[in-house]
């Protein structure tokens, strides 16, 4: 897969705006938005996909960390929950993912691990597909959440994945156009169209503050 340094820490601001201007079917959540029953999902921010070493590098990662650290922050001081999601992949044979991208998985070791440039304040749940669901432990992190805010990587894979489950599980989803990044422009952009049609409120960083109000 090409990955292509496609925003900046001083672009991405504006760019993201772009996007938003230019997504059909917009919606925004009816009601209230109470931070104490909010959740932010930190999705896979790991060395596997932060480290340039790796295989996997997204160059679009690290302009998202001082977004992703400004949710953290947000969330302490407005009492939401903060749970962080780390991908360990089933290496069995039979496993869909390594018979799909047929590349050196991400297991147990320092690439699994969160990038130290990423704030952690909560509990990471370890799962082994794009699902932060799917045999993990993360709804018991979620009782009483109506609410979930979902940053990280990879926009069309992980949080795509993680929206999805979130609203068919009835939470109220909310997507950082800002705080998540992938391979392309092209395919975060194609992601973000596809979510605000049916999934969520696809919004920026500096948002989210007033929507939890």
């Amino acid at each position: 897969m090409c990955k292509v340094p496609y925003i900046t820490k001083e672009d991405l601001r504006e760019k993201a705006e772009r996007w938003l201007e230019n997504l059909p079917h917009r919606k925004r959540w009816s009601g209230s938005i109470e931070a104490r029953k909010s959740a932010l999902l930190v999705v896979d921010m790991q060395n596997y996909f932060m480290d340039p070493k790796s295989h996997a590098y997204l160059p679009a990662a690290d302009v998202i960390i001082d977004n992703v650290n400004y949710l953290v922050e947000l969330f302490v001081q407005m009492g939401g929950k903060i749970i962080y999601t780390r991908t360990i992949q089933d290496t069995a044979p039979s496993s869909t993912m390594i018979q799909w991208w047929k590349s050196s998985p991400v297991t147990e070791g320092e690439m699994a691990e969160i990038v130290d440039k990423v704030t952690v304040k909560g509990p990471v749940v370890t799962k082994p597909t794009y699902s932060s669901f799917y045999r993990t432990d993360l709804d018991s992190h979620l009782e009483g959440i109506e609410n979930i805010f979902i940053c990280g990587v990879m926009t069309d894979m992980c949080c795509e994945t993680a929206c999805r489950d979130a609203f068919v599980r009835d939470h109220r989803t909310f997507f950082l156009a800002d705080g998540t990044a992938t391979s392309s422009e092209k395919i975060h952009l194609s992601s973000l169209i596809s979510i605000c049609h049916g999934l969520a409120e696809v919004l920026l960083c500096k948002e989210v503050e007033q929507r939890l109000r």
